[in-house]
């Protein structure tokens, strides 16, 4: 009895330490149909455009409307993003923090990340409209990423991008 409330245990260890590192990177991700290959390179240009900190590339992925989450309490349009950018990245070259505040998946314990990497894909794709659900990766802290976005013109824009606050 005891080995087998052992092997049950590990099992399931097993399957908990699997769950929790299964991840499909957006470079890595096997787009199902063409609007989600359309929507894989919108984000792929959305991550590597913030990685580079190419301000311009980054706004070119949102709409002009588009309503922008920065942290719980505060969302701001794409023309007050531009404003706030690149020193919304937070570290500047030579790695001191540029800006009072940090976007949200950045800060956890004033732990700021240079990188970010979109795992995970959900699409829920309609005609000319698309909401997408992604974990965001900063180094060792990983939280759910929202986004809607709306196809004008056979090109998909980012209309909306949002986190759960809990």
């Amino acid at each position: 009895m005891k080995k087998r409330v052992v092997y049950i245990f590990s099992g399931l260890l097993i399957a908990i330490t699997v769950f929790a590192i299964w991840r499909t990177p957006i470079t890595e991700y096997k787009p199902k149909n063409n609007e989600e290959q359309a929507l894989t390179q919108l984000f792929i240009k959305y991550v590597s455009s913030r990685n580079n900190r190419d301000v311009e590339q980054f706004l070119s992925t949102l709409r002009d409307d588009c309503q922008y989450m920065i942290t719980k309490d505060l969302t701001v349009t794409k023309d007050q993003l531009s404003g706030m950018l690149p020193d919304l990245w937070m570290q500047n070259d030579d790695g001191t923090v540029a800006f009072g505040k940090c976007m949200v998946w950045e800060c956890w314990h004033e732990n700021y990340y240079e990188t970010i990497m979109l795992i995970n894909p959900k699409f829920q794709i309609s005609e000319t409209h698309a909401d997408v659900e992604f974990k965001i990766v900063s180094g060792l802290f990983m939280d759910d990423n929202y986004f809607e976005l709306i196809k004008e013109n056979n090109t998909w824009l980012i209309s909306r991008f949002s986190r759960p606050i809990f």
